[in-house]
């Protein structure tokens, strides 16, 4: 089963309130928005190889689990010489603001109306398994490489640049395409995008020889109100690290190459630390901070991941902290606001404050795309909102998740797609 994870982490340390007011001028800034960028082979699907296949599926589920309807940007930045903006799009949403006249950048939830304190942007540090071994992949030590090299990015001159990472035995190069003319942008874990002179357009890597990254699709120089760069004066300011798991989605997939990579990584300051048998947490001073007790860890994603102690699953944030109390057979996350667990043998539908949606009655549960997910019931498949009503009626023998508003299933030994209605449609 896929585990994805969509929440929210809070660290706080202390808070204040903003009481200043809020004077709104215009300025200029360059505003780009962003998609993510496959370059898919032309080939016809039964001149591929296996391989090539599997790749071409995998690009496709990153697309549809990005969240974004067709022609929406996965990420739009604002930027200017000395201010920074950047919304992540789709289902796992951030929004971070940045001044670097006095080096501050806040990390914005609108739901609690809280700004959490952040970096400007730190090294891409994560974790994936090849094999039985846990690699670390990490731009921390990399050095950016400039090169002659040119292209032209949404109707701009741009060069390239090369940064070179190791994955466990491997080495492999960041592609880095930016406009030298332009402000820099960086953020969230992208931090050697500072070490570019000008603004990125075009950020991938190569796995089995695809492209697999972001690109600009528009950048225009526009009037914006200043506010875009300010926290909004009736929000509390926190100290710490919060809701910065897309930036670990968009990371994962220009750096890892692979929409289902999972983050491994606790919040800034923190780590993992074990006892031979348990996991905990410390600060990388190496006090302990949540003593060992878990027997499992799984990947993060915005901030949330499933753990186990004692045979029963819950869900902890990135300070290791439970959000959701060890009490389930099985818990894994199936869109930013709503879990999945297992009770008695059967999955039913929680929110993030451990309130049931939906009675545990049903064998198996998927990722919610276009705000859908399919789950089985008496041995057949149908399709369920996140308010837990039924929109796609239980009679299917197999079914996929939504791919662009289409979801293929089969019945009584007839395959075919339906659209979110559940009509029958080519």
């Amino acid at each position: 089963m896929y585990r994805v994870f969509f929440a929210t982490v809070l660290i706080s340390v202390a808070a204040f309130n903003i009481a200043q007011s809020q004077e709104i001028k215009k300025v200029k800034a360059w505003m780009a928005d962003y998609e993510m960028a496959f370059d898919m082979p032309t080939k016809n699907p039964e001149q591929m190889t296996e391989d090539e296949k599997k790749m071409v599926a995998m690009m496709e589920l990153g697309k549809a689990m990005s969240g974004t309807k067709e022609g929406e940007p996965i990420l739009r930045a604002y930027v200017t010489k000395t201010k920074m903006r950047v919304e992540q799009k789709g289902l796992i949403a951030s929004l971070q603001v940045s001044d670097l006249e006095d080096s501050s950048s806040y990390n914005i939830y609108a739901p609690t109306k809280t700004a959490y304190k952040v970096p400007l942007a730190t090294p891409k540090v994560s974790t994936e398994m090849q094999g039985d071994s846990m690699v670390e992949i990490s731009t921390a030590d990399a050095k950016v490489r400039l090169t002659d090299e040119t292209s032209e990015i949404a109707g701009f001159a741009c060069k390239k640049a090369l940064l070179g990472i190791t994955v466990g035995d491997v080495k492999q190069d960041i592609t880095i395409w930016y406009a030298e003319n332009l402000p820099k942008l960086f953020w969230g874990e992208y931090s050697y995008l500072e070490d570019v002179p000008g603004m990125a357009l075009q950020i991938s890597t190569t796995t089995n020889g695809m492209n697999v990254g972001i690109k600009a699709a528009s950048l225009k120089e526009t009037l914006v109100d200043d506010t875009l760069f300010t926290v909004p004066a009736d929000y509390t300011i926190e100290e710490g690290f919060a809701y910065n798991g897309a930036d670990d989605a968009v990371a994962d997939t220009a750096v890892a190459a692979d929409a289902g990579a999972e983050d491994y990584e606790l919040a800034e300051g923190y780590r993992w630390t074990d006892d031979g048998e348990l996991w905990g947490v410390e600060d990388t001073e190496g006090n302990i901070i949540v003593e060992p007790r878990y027997h499992d860890r799984y990947g993060y994603t915005a901030g949330l991941a499933p753990a186990s102690r004692d045979g029963k699953y819950g869900v902890i944030n990135k300070v290791g902290k439970e959000v959701i109390p060890m009490q389930y057979e099985d818990a894994f996350i199936a869109s930013e606001s709503r879990i999945w667990v297992k009770k008695d043998g059967l999955y039913g539908l929680i929110d993030t404050a451990n309130k049931m949606i939906l009675q545990p009655a049903y064998q198996t549960g998927s990722l919610f795309v276009d705000g859908l997910a399919f789950t089985q019931k008496d041995g057949k498949y149908g399709f369920v909102n996140e308010s837990g009503k039924v929109v796609i009626p239980f009679v299917y023998d197999e079914v996929e998740i939504f791919l662009e508003g289409k979801a293929w299933v089969k019945k009584d030994e007839q395959a075919f797609y339906i659209d979110k209605e559940g009509k029958k449609v080519n």
